[in-house]
Formats: C-alpha cells, structure tokens, sequence
C-alpha cells in the first residue's frame, strides 16, 4: 500500500515535467531549427556553422531538459549556469573572438571581408554572466530556505 502511494506521487511529480520538457523542447528547437535552415545556403562562403548550430542545438535543449527535471533542487541552478556558460562559449566560438573574417570568391577575384563583432560579442557575454550570476544567488537563496525551513 505504502509503495503504491509512492509510485502515484512519483507520477504525479514526473508526469507534468515530461510534458513541460516536450513542449519546452518543442519551442526551443523551432527557431533553432529555422537558423540551422537559414544557414545552410550559406555553406558555399565556408562559414561551417551549420554543424556547430546543430550540436549547439543538442547541447541546449540536453541542458534544457535536465534543468526541468531537476526544477525543485539545487541541480536546477547548476544546469542553468551550464547552460549560460554553453551559450556564452559557443558564441565566442562561432564568432572567433569578435573579428569575423570571410574570403568571397568572385569571378577570377578574391574578396576579402573582415567584420568587427567585439561590441556585440561583449554584450552577448555580458548577458550569459548576469544569466550565471543570476543562477548562483538563486542557488543561495534555494539553499538558504532550505536551511531555514529545517531549523523551524
């Protein structure tokens, strides 16, 4: 009897966080899919991020079920500064440390292109600390409710 209560709490827990998980990944990988989609006629300029848009996509949405899963723990926190660091790494990746540089061939010539993305890049890292600091004084504040709660 005791074990039954405890698989229907256990379902009642987990259910939910399935559903929300398939529909978060549902929204999560429409536009990052749509990207990957948009980037793709623009192989022939050697850009290579069609494959690095789909292993960021797997790396995302990995990251984004494992925090719906573990939504109620510390774990959650740990997940979603993973995932803020993810983000932040990858666009440092892809946009090669802010200076983009592009060789177009045309006709008989080469044009060379060289795009200066170090403000966006900054901002965009900005964003990803705060989102990972916001995580660390969520994972302060869970920890400490938890330690009040025990001590009443």
């Amino acid at each position: 009897m005791v074990e039954e209560r405890d698989t229907k709490t256990l379902v009642r827990k987990f259910v939910p966080r399935v559903f929300k998980a398939i529909f978060l990944v549902f929204l999560t990988s429409l536009p990052l899919h749509f990207l990957s989609a948009f980037m793709e006629p623009l192989q022939s300029f050697s850009f290579g991020y069609v494959p690095l848009t789909n292993i960021f996509t797997l790396v995302f949405i990995i990251l984004l079920v494992l925090d719906v899963f573990t939504s109620g723990t510390i774990y959650q926190y740990v997940f979603g500064v993973a995932r803020a660091l993810v983000v932040m790494l990858f666009f440092i990746y892809v946009l090669n440390g802010g200076v983009v540089a592009l060789a177009i061939p045309l006709g008989g010539a080469t044009v060379n292109v060289m795009v200066d993305l170090r403000v966006i890049l900054a901002m965009i890292v900005l964003i990803c600390l705060l989102g990972m600091s916001k995580n660390v004084v969520q994972a302060i504040d869970f920890v400490s409710g938890k330690v009040e709660t025990e001590e009443l």
